[in-house]
């Protein structure tokens, strides 16, 4: 352990996309403490997910280890137990460590080699009796599936959560963050926090949902009939959403309008995120260790609103891989930025340094710390990203994804930075795609070669009691609360 107390802070959000806070361009949002980082702190334009849905990208984070390495390729599924977890090694050196909120564990319920764990799971997940359900009733209120809610059908997931603000889930999570930092914040600590927004259903609390009803929100990117020249999985995005009993939303009517409005309640849960960091930097500051403390900020994936036609994650836009990174603390220059590409990954190795604590197993990630000192030098000439059977690779001029079916894309993203035109198997660059499917290639072989002990995991028993008792609710007299 370093002489003086290490501190690590890990925030993050759900399903953030990057270009959602002013530092990244979007500057009618209002998020003062996040802008507060972004100033005192390393803003990193160009950092991506190792997979653009939660779960692989949260055994990333778990293990530093690549998705084609720990074997979890996509949600309900989980590294074995035995697999080496860097966590565990922190708390072995005499670090305490927390994990707070939604962390997507499989089981839900697993402590992942935290000391301590406050649980708050996905907002759809009403069947769970983590902690912030048992806690939420002792506040005299239910936790219902969000179809029980008005709007949540004809917003297509975005209305107004009808909880009071401070009962959110989100403040919940800022509110327990921040009760442990002030209990803990003169021992060395790894903490991570984190959130359940910008995730859908987007739910903002009434006195944010209409905060950016009249802001000049972006349009989304594309144009009609653009999916008919995109791979076919792309195309059966929407019936999942349509069809599975957690969801039951049709996607087949989503318009400007709509688009716009689930836009203006995701980024109001962009400020609800906003305000439990300013709890969590609060409890830091007013314990005066906040500058003694690495605190990061990302989310695990993005999210499309509707670009290309497209809703929620799971492909390579740069709206679902790229996400915000920002940095703040011991030795990071303030008020800086770095165009090195950067992965999830990286943020392993980057924080077994600044701990002073040693991982046997070897991590793929690459550490920042070099990038305090020079950000505009060299780090990654290439990010990798991988889900299910497709997977993607990009460099900073062009990205290529290919799917298990042969389908594949190809974008040039300095000519199309909105990724509309697929290039993918025109005649005018078959040296470029040969080689990026070479990188692809050598990097898919390599990390499956590295592959962990992979088991399959059994069903979840809540969660298919609780989808079954939603698809008997049309056998019910109208108006009976699901759940």
């Amino acid at each position: 352990m370093p002489e003086r107390p290490a501190r690590v802070l890990l925030i993050t959000s759900d399903q953030q996309r990057w270009d959602t806070l002013p530092c990244y361009g979007l500057d009618f949002m209002q998020t003062p403490n996040l802008d507060r980082v972004a100033r005192e702190d390393m803003v990193f334009r160009y950092a991506f997910t190792p997979s653009p849905v939660c779960q692989p990208a949260r055994a990333s984070l778990m293990t530093g280890l690549d998705p084609l390495t720990h074997r979890v390729l996509n949600n309900g599924c989980w590294y074995p137990p035995e697999t080496p977890v860097w966590v565990r090694e922190v708390g072995a050196a005499g670090y305490r460590t927390a994990a707070i909120g939604k962390m997507h564990f499989y089981s839900w319920n697993d402590w992942g080699g935290f000391q301590d764990r406050i649980i708050a799971e996905d907002k759809r997940h009403y069947y769970r009796r983590d902690d912030y359900t048992l806690w939420l009733e002792a506040q005299g209120y239910r936790r219902l599936h969000p179809l029980n809610y008005p709007g949540y059908a004809e917003g297509l997931g975005a209305y107004t959560s009808p909880l009071p603000p401070e009962l959110h889930i989100d403040s919940y999570i800022g509110d327990r963050g921040a009760e442990w930092l002030r209990a803990h914040a003169h021992e060395p600590f790894f903490a991570w926090v984190s959130f359940n927004s910008p995730h859908d259903p987007y739910d903002p609390p009434a006195d944010l949902v209409g905060l950016y009803a009249h802001a000049p929100i972006p349009p989304a990117v594309g144009y009609p009939g653009e999916l008919e020249t995109k791979p076919a999985a792309q195309r059966l995005a929407h019936e999942r959403a349509g069809t599975n009993p957690v969801y039951l939303l049709d996607f087949s009517r989503m318009d400007d309008l709509l688009i716009r409005h689930i836009r203006a309640h995701y980024l109001a849960t962009v400020t609800l995120i906003d305000r439990q960091v300013g709890k969590l930097l609060g409890a830091l500051e007013n314990a005066s260790v906040l500058d003694e403390t690495l605190v990061i900020f990302t989310s695990d994936h993005g999210d499309a609103l509707g670009d290309h036609g497209l809703i929620y994650k799971s492909f390579f836009y740069e709206s679902m891989v790229r996400v915000p990174l920002l940095m703040r603390g011991p030795g990071v220059p303030a008020g800086t930025q770095t165009d090195a590409l950067a992965d999830l990954l990286d943020l392993v190795p980057t924080i077994l340094r600044h701990l002073g604590v040693r991982f046997n197993v070897p991590v793929q990630g690459q550490d920042l710390t070099p990038l305090f000192a020079h950000p505009a030098a060299p780090h990654r000439d290439a990010v990798f990203s991988v889900v299910g059977d497709r997977a993607m690779v990009r460099t900073r001029r062009w990205k290529l994804a290919r799917y298990g079916n042969g389908d594949g894309e190809l974008y040039d993203l300095e000519a199309d930075p909105g990724e509309v035109q697929n290039l993918y198997s025109l005649p005018e660059y078959p040296a470029v795609q040969a080689e990026l499917e070479a990188r692809l290639l050598q990097h898919a072989l390599a990390r499956s070669g590295a592959s962990a002990r992979f088991t399959v995991t059994p069903p979840d028993p809540e969660r298919l009691a609780a989808e079954e008792r939603i698809r008997a609710r049309d056998r019910r007299p109208p108006g009976t609360p699901i759940g």
